[in-house]
């Protein structure tokens, strides 16, 4: 049985320590309440001087290097003779300065002085820990370091490396034993440079200080938003025409150009999946539309679905009442989830009301939308909300329903969603969120200095280390800031996979490849830079049909029927060998590819266009099996391709599902699939340009107990 502990007794005390607290006091132990009152009535006159072996005490307390000898990291001390110009010392306040600054930190006597048989708990060190700034905390640094701007190069990039290295790697206690033993190495080197032996010191030496050091907290009002520094700032709004009117202004109202309401741009993350999805959803279960026994069969439907690895599953959060969902798990369930296990479980009309929404959600979430899109998402939510009236209850409509209908401006003056909507700013507030303060007062500037000291570390580097020449750690800072994946044994280093960086890379095209079909397009093409280096795997045989599948695709694609393969070599024909390097995934514009051949689980569902032989185009859905990297190069006399001195393509090997003339959940956006593929051929050679849109897979089992496919498109993302 654990021991009982007794409550602590705590008192007020308003000291001159405790008296700058927001409240004017603090509530400390007892013990420590006697301390600050002991210290306010020490009439600092009648200090005595120290003794022979008190000065002796303080001098052996500077930090000595790392003693390997002893267990754990522990400082040396030796004795050493206190200066005589100590003595000579008139100003008391310079001596117990000193002492307070030459002791250990872990000791209480300097912040309380000294006392003779006093025992300070562990309470009583906690609190005044906590009660100590940064500044005060970076006293016992050596004020004689000089500035990085003096130090050599070597000394310099010491200092920014480790720096660096503790601020995004190492917490505090391991960031104090990793200095130790860099001055314990340097020690060892007979180099007499050590570093500050606090992470502070550290910052400060490397500048860090310097661009955080005006960061104040500043705090502003709800009702005018002015701006007061946080100590005088009023408890009530003293704006006059608050005051007077109780309604808001701004000096932005007396501009002719500017529109309040025009100018003012409604974030689609809160007002459409914050906002109606989670609205709407409370009100079918609050009308008893969906009740316990229709989550749990909903979760299994759910449990079917196949997801492109970009998106957020949400798991068992259905079946348990869609606790906790953020907007990504929101956009999910409207994009993927809700057309399909919605279908058997809310009235048609419902349902169908229901799809208009999120058929507006998949016209305004794509990376690229055209006028066109805007007018078709546009009219849908018209529609959903007319449905709304008609269907539920007026309170259903609420403010953020009518700024649906505002939705078509505000992407008409300020482009797609994704410039401005608020998906980056949450993630922002996970970064600020996960920032330790160590409990201290004041966490908003301790947040604003820790986020700036992140966001422009690379440029204190730059600017730091410019006189150095680059090509001296050009292969070591070449490590820290590229993705070079040559490094990997298993993989088989090809300088030839990087002369895509050669040809010049256009947006507008890549992405037209995907929508035209009379673009040509073979695989040769150039790919976003983001996208290189390829991680190829050794080279391998390819099998003998996927081979014939191969050079048809490269006949049909050129237009040359004298292309041959391995079993027909024609004399002064160009010929396709059989080798191909495998990749294991490709990020192409920000949307991740990957084959299942090699890997663990599935591989991507895509979409592409192809003309069917009436002439009309037909977008087929398809599994990735594997993407690789093929050389070709066809004869120089050739004019009718494009490219031609790029020899590299890159492709996709994709089984695709046979179609089905069942038509009926065409307009939810969901498309009925046979649970086989067509016979493989030269179209299962695609290059990857021609990929359109990514695809949600559900196992689905008719009426009949038939098993179909059910594929729902979603938005590809572009992030360049």
């Amino acid at each position: 049985m654990a021991p009982i502990r007794k409550p602590t007794v705590r008192k007020e005390c308003r000291c001159s320590i405790c008296k700058s607290k927001t409240l004017g006091f603090d509530r400390v132990s007892v013990k420590t309440f006697k301390h600050h009152q002991e210290k306010d009535n020490h009439d600092i006159t009648h200090v005595q001087m120290p003794h022979e072996d008190t000065c002796d005490t303080i001098s052996s307390a500077v930090s000595e290097p790392v003693n390997q000898e002893e267990d754990g990291f522990e400082f040396e001390q030796e004795d050493v003779e206190m200066n005589s110009e100590l003595r000579n010392l008139n100003d008391t306040n310079d001596i117990l300065d000193i002492r307070t600054r030459n002791q250990p930190f872990s000791e209480t006597d300097c912040v309380f002085g000294p006392e003779d048989n006093v025992q300070y708990t562990s309470d009583t060190y906690e609190e005044e820990y906590e009660d100590e700034s940064d500044v005060e905390m970076d006293n016992d640094e050596d004020s004689s370091l000089e500035s990085i701007s003096e130090l050599n190069l070597i000394h310099q990039f010491i200092v920014i490396s480790v720096a660096l290295f503790v601020s995004l790697y190492v917490v505090d206690e391991g960031a104090v034993i990793l200095i130790a033993i860099i001055n314990k190495i340097l020690q060892f080197l007979f180099d007499p440079f050590r570093l500050p032996v606090s992470v502070a010191g550290l910052k400060r030496l490397a500048g860090f200080e310097a661009l955080t050091s005006g960061v104040k907290k500043y705090v502003a009002c709800s009702k005018c938003h002015a701006i007061y520094d946080n100590e005088a700032a009023p408890l009530c709004c003293t704006s006059p025409n608050f005051v007077a009117h109780g309604v808001c202004w701004s000096e932005l109202h007396r501009l002719q150009y500017f529109d309040i309401v025009r100018c003012t741009i409604i974030d689609p993350m809160h007002n459409l999946f914050l906002g109606t999805a989670k609205r709407m959803l409370e009100r079918w279960v609050a009308d008893g539309l969906i009740n316990d026994k229709k989550l749990v069969a909903m979760q299994k439907a759910v449990e079917k679905v196949v997801l492109p690895p970009d998106y957020t599953s949400l798991g068992t959060k259905i079946a348990k009442g869609f606790p906790y969902m953020k907007a990504d798990e929101w956009k999910s369930w409207c994009l993927v989830y809700s057309p399909v296990v919605l279908r058997d479980v809310l009235p048609l009309p419902e349902f169908k009301n229901w799809i208009e929404f999120v058929n507006a959600c998949r016209y305004f979430t794509k990376p690229s939308v055209s006028e066109e899109d805007i007018e078709k998402g546009h009219k849908c939510l018209e529609e959903f909300c007319k449905g709304c009236e008609t269907l539920y209850d007026l309170d259903l409509l609420s403010p953020n329903m009518h700024l649906h209908l505002h939705l078509r401006q505000t992407m008409i003056d300020f482009g797609p969603v994704y410039g401005y909507w608020l998906f980056s700013f949450e993630r922002y507030n996970s970064v600020l969120k996960n920032i330790k303060t160590n409990r201290r007062n004041g966490f908003e500037s301790t947040f604003m200095r820790q986020f700036i000291e992140e966001s422009w570390k690379g440029d204190f580097v730059r600017r730091l280390l410019k006189p150095m020449h680059a090509l001296a750690c050009f292969e070591i800072f070449d490590k820290f800031t590229t993705n070079n994946n040559n490094t990997n044994t298993n993989t088989n280093t090809n300088t030839n996979t990087n002369t895509y960086l050669s040809h010049s890379f256009s947006i507008s095209e890549y992405l037209e490849a995907s929508q035209n079909l009379s673009m040509i397009i073979r695989g040769n093409e150039p790919l976003p830079p983001s996208a290189l280096p390829l991680k190829t795997r050794p080279l391998s045989f390819m099998p003998k049909h996927e081979y014939d599948c191969l050079v048809g695709y490269y006949q049909a694609a050129y237009k040359n029927p004298q292309i041959s393969g391995c079993k027909d070599v024609i004399d002064d024909s160009p010929f396709v060998n059989d080798w191909i390097e495998m990749v294991k995934s490709v990020d192409l514009l920000g949307q991740s590819y990957k084959g299942c051949i090699g890997t663990n689980g599935r591989g991507s569902y895509i979409q592409a266009y192809f003309t069917e032989r009436t002439g009309s185009e037909h977008a087929y859905v398809g599994e990735i099996q594997y993407l690789f990297v093929h050389n070709f190069r066809p004869t120089v006399s050739s004019l009718t391709y494009r490219n031609p001195h790029s020899s590299q393509h890159v492709f996709a090997f994709v089984k695709w599902f046979k179609s089905t003339l069942d038509k009926t959940r065409e307009l939810e956006g969901v498309e009925l699939l046979q649970d086989e593929f067509y016979k493989q051929d030269f179209q299962s050679i695609l290059p990857v340009h021609r990929i359109l849109l990514t695809v949600a897979i559900v196992d689905y089992k008719t009426t009949k107990n038939v098993n179909k496919k059910l594929a729902i498109p979603l938005p590809k993302k572009i992030y360049y």
